[in-house]
């Protein structure tokens, strides 16, 4: 079943994605959609914990190698909209 189709968007993305930002202990005052992952103290670790968290709650295939170009918190969110065809 693609995410489109069980009822995930690119909202409910973006709160997950945030939501797991803050759980890393990231500054909620800094958390923005034009923050970057560095600026926000997420390393290597912490991308993998997001991909696997996407997939384990999600149900969206994420791997941690599709993270490489993303820079900013509304890249990994283009990231994961753009694995489970989501618009």
């Amino acid at each position: 079943m693609s995410a489109a189709l069980s009822g995930y968007d690119r909202k409910s993305v973006e709160e997950f994605v945030i939501e797991q930002v803050e759980a890393t202990g990231a500054d909620p005052d800094l958390i923005a959609t034009t923050a970057t992952l560095e600026s926000l103290g997420l390393d290597s670790l912490d991308v993998v914990e997001l991909s696997q968290g996407v997939k384990k709650q999600m149900g969206i295939a994420v791997s941690p190698k599709d993270f490489v170009d993303a820079l900013t918190i509304s890249d990994a969110i283009a990231v994961i909209c753009r694995q489970a065809g989501i618009q």
